[in-house]
């Protein structure tokens, strides 16, 4: 039986593939939704409820969870927070809280993470786009 790889994916990623916007994604990325289990971290949610409360998107993240849950099979980390916490406290590269938790949510369950941001490529090894 072959295993899955399981990837996570950041919060552009959530949303171009909730709004079908498939181009923005690279041949990788593509390939990676296609052939790994999809999880998010929370963060990815709480950031979506950010950008939802400023505008950025209409559509509120509870639908876009539901919608990714439902079509993609796309889970969410329930690592303890603990241990998020603590391994946030390394990722001082950046000053951005979301990146952090999302970084310190795969190094804790040591998988990788489909991202477009090139800050977070220079940092985390396990990031792929």
């Amino acid at each position: 039986m072959e295993t899955v790889p399981l990837i996570y994916l950041d919060t552009h990623v959530v949303l171009w593939t909730y709004f079908g916007e498939i181009t923005k994604l690279s041949k990788a990325a593509c390939t990676a939704l296609e052939k790994s289990d999809l999880r998010i971290s929370p963060a990815v949610f709480m950031e979506m409820q950010v950008l939802f409360e400023i505008g950025r998107t209409a559509v509120e993240p509870t639908e876009i969870l539901a919608t990714m849950q439902r079509d993609f099979d796309l889970t969410v980390c329930k690592a303890p927070f603990m241990d998020i916490a603590r391994e946030f406290q390394s990722e001082t590269w950046t000053r951005d809280p979301f990146d952090r938790m999302i970084v310190a949510h795969c190094k804790v369950s040591n998988s990788s993470l489909l991202t477009k941001d090139r800050k977070i490529r220079d940092h985390f090894a396990a990031a792929i786009w």
